[in-house]
């Protein structure tokens, strides 16, 4: 005769022991995996920028040199302002209308170069109920038509989400920083002010030029763009660029990746990666940056 025996089921130890096994892996892979799509995300933004780039030596070559400004007003009150006013960049579109924000004729790089790249990018209308019939022809996508519900393609802001909005009435230039409102939207660029072609005023004397690529006299060391939580356009901590000022330093740059780090685009196309800086001086001299100055060999002695 055959002993029947029963099949012994999982005592609550092995049952325990798998459970603890799976969280080991959970706790070893999930950092791993959250580290991958940082990097994916990090390496994305770096593809946008140097798309940026491309678009930039696009306008140079069409433009006679002239370097795609960061900031620009070319509305006809200015009329001493000549370079940039043509094509259509912030026109109204359609006729008779009036932008979600900021002003007609006014506006920054992205602006520009997402007009250069037409037909490529647009049009992309705006399908917000309480905003104007804008259709961004001629207007790079802002936080009114992300605030609308779209998130369509955009080389033009970061893979990575606005990490620490600066708080303001709204993104640079049309007001003091993006909108507490605005986290979790793609990062913005923000472009170096050196390279500011409004009017100047009191607040921003330095601004009101348009510089040729051939002033520049490092363009591989020269910054563009780099990561901002202040908006399209950063700030420098003191109207007065004085070079002997040891604390003069850029505003509203966001180190929104991993190690603390941001991206910049070089005017001469190229990307790189850089870690927080203690002021520009410490940025130019010991990292090899240059953002102010840019016409003379050396800005800080």
């Amino acid at each position: 005769m055959h002993q029947r025996t029963t099949p012994r089921g999982f005592t609550i130890v092995e049952m325990l022991a798998v459970v603890g096994i799976i969280a080991l892996l959970l706790a070893i892979l999930l950092p791993a995996l959250s580290s991958a799509q940082k990097n994916a995300r990090w390496a994305k933004s770096q593809t946008n920028l140097r798309s940026v780039g491309q678009l930039l030596e696009l306008y140079i070559q069409d433009n006679r040199d002239i370097i795609a400004p960061t900031a620009f007003d070319y509305a006809p009150t200015n009329s001493s302002i000549e370079i940039g006013r043509a094509g259509k960049v912030r026109s109204a579109s359609p006729d008779g209308t009036t932008p979600p924000i900021g002003e007609l004729y006014a506006g920054t790089w992205s602006d520009i170069l997402w007009s250069t790249a037409k037909p490529a990018f647009g049009p992309v209308l705006n399908i917000s109920e309480s905003a104007s019939p804008w259709d961004y022809r001629f207007d790079s996508p802002d936080a009114a038509l992300y605030s609308s519900g779209w998130f369509g393609p955009n080389p033009f802001r970061s893979e990575e989400e606005l990490q620490k909005p600066a708080g303001g009435d709204g993104a640079t230039p049309f007001g003091t920083g993006a909108l507490t409102s605005e986290r979790g939207d793609p990062g913005y660029f923000g472009g170096n002010p050196f390279f500011d072609a409004r009017p100047a005023t009191v607040s921003r004397p330095n601004s009101g030029k348009f510089w040729a690529r051939g002033q520049i006299k490092r363009p591989s060391a020269s910054m563009y763009l780099t990561d901002s939580n202040l908006g399209e356009l950063l700030e420098v901590n003191n109207a007065n660029w004085d070079p002997t000022n040891p604390n003069l330093d850029l505003v509203g740059v966001e180190w929104r990746y991993t190690g603390k780090n941001c991206i910049m685009l070089m005017l001469d196309g190229h990307v790189e990666t850089r870690g927080q800086w203690d002021n520009l001086k410490d940025l130019e001299l010991e990292l090899g940056v240059r953002v102010l100055g840019l016409d003379q060999n050396v800005f800080f002695q």
